[in-house]
C-alpha cells in the first residue's frame, strides 16, 4: 500500500484532500449552529454554512483532479495556491480577529492551518516526483 502511495503521491494526496474536504463540508453543514457557537461570537451558522459550501466545491475539484491518471500540474498549482491562501487567511484571522474567537475556535483554526500547510507541502513533493518521473 505504501509503495502505491509513494509512486502516486500527488494523485493520492489530491484524492485524500477531496474526500476530507467533502467530509468536512458535511460536518460543517450538519452542525453549523453548534460549531459556530464553539468557534466564537463572530462565527454565525450562516458563515459556517458558507465554509461548508466552499469545502464541497473544493473537494469536488480535488476529486476531479485526483482521478486523472497524471494530475494536471496547473490544477495542482491552483490547489497549492488555494492552500497557501487558506494558511495566510488563518494566520490573519488569528492575529486580527482573535477577540471574536473562543480559545477552542483559535485552536481549531490553528490546527486546520497546520494541516493545510502539511497537505500543501505533500502536493509540492508530489509535483516534484511527477516531474522527475516524466523526465525519466
Amino acid at each position: 500500500m505504501f509503495a502505491s502511495l509513494n509512486r502516486n503521491l500527488l494523485k493520492s494526496v489530491m484524492l485524500a484532500d477531496g474526500v476530507f474536504s467533502i467530509a468536512a463540508a458535511a460536518v460543517l453543514l450538519a452542525f453549523s449552529g453548534p460549531l459556530a457557537a464553539l468557534i466564537g461570537p463572530h462565527a454565525t451558522p450562516a458563515i459556517v454554512t458558507g465554509f461548508a459550501a466552499f469545502f464541497l466545491v473544493w473537494g469536488v475539484f480535488h476529486l476531479a483532479v485526483g482521478r486523472q491518471e497524471r494530475p494536471s500540474l496547473v490544477a495542482v498549482r491552483v490547489a497549492i495556491a488555494g492552500d497557501a491562501l487558506w494558511v495566510l487567511g488563518s494566520i490573519a484571522v488569528l492575529l486580527l480577529a482573535r477577540g471574536g474567537l473562543t480559545p477552542t475556535g483559535m485552536a481549531l483554526i490553528a490546527v486546520a492551518a497546520v494541516a493545510v500547510a502539511d497537505i500543501l507541502l505533500l502536493k509540492q513533493v508530489g509535483i516534484g516526483r511527477q516531474q522527475r518521473a516524466a523526465l525519466a
